[in-house]
């Protein structure tokens, strides 16, 4: 078995989260299970909508009792094609992100340990868009911070 790092445990734990935007209510949109945790760039990208959660800077709150909060910055960034209305199409998409975020502060991300580790937090620090510079295609970016 491969060992893998917490920070690598909190990405892949959200990748499996954000595949459950399926379409049905409550959700707007569908990801059919394309959903990845590196990055991609917009030439490798065969089929859309595609959702890529990209781990970045992680930090280190100490406190005292050598407790230590580990704080992560995630980009999920977000590509889409579509003819009609590209902003809204990445609007809708972006809020079911939106909404997974916040219906996962707790999310498990190792159950392999007694007790299961969890995050305590994910909050949301921006949204953005292309502003529909490349339509019909559309890239929408979200920052994340996870403190576990």
């Amino acid at each position: 078995m491969v060992s893998r790092t917490k920070r690598k445990k909190v990405v892949d734990a959200l990748v499996n989260k954000i595949k459950e935007i399926n379409g049905q209510f409550p959700y707007n949109s569908n990801v059919s299970d394309n959903v990845d945790g590196h990055l991609k760039f917009l030439d490798e990208i065969d089929q859309y909508p595609k959702v890529c959660v990209i781990p970045g800077d992680e930090f280190r709150e100490y406190q005292p009792g050598e407790f230590k909060w580990r704080l992560l910055d995630i980009t999920i960034r977000v590509y889409i094609h579509d003819n009609n209305d590209t902003q809204e199409t990445l609007a809708l998409l972006l809020e079911d992100i939106e909404r997974v975020i916040d219906n996962n502060d707790g999310l498990v991300y190792d159950d392999t340990v007694e007790p299961n580790q969890s995050t305590t937090s994910l909050t949301i620090g921006s949204i953005s868009t292309d502003e529909g510079v490349i339509a019909p295609l559309g890239i929408g970016e979200m920052t994340v911070r996870v403190r576990y």
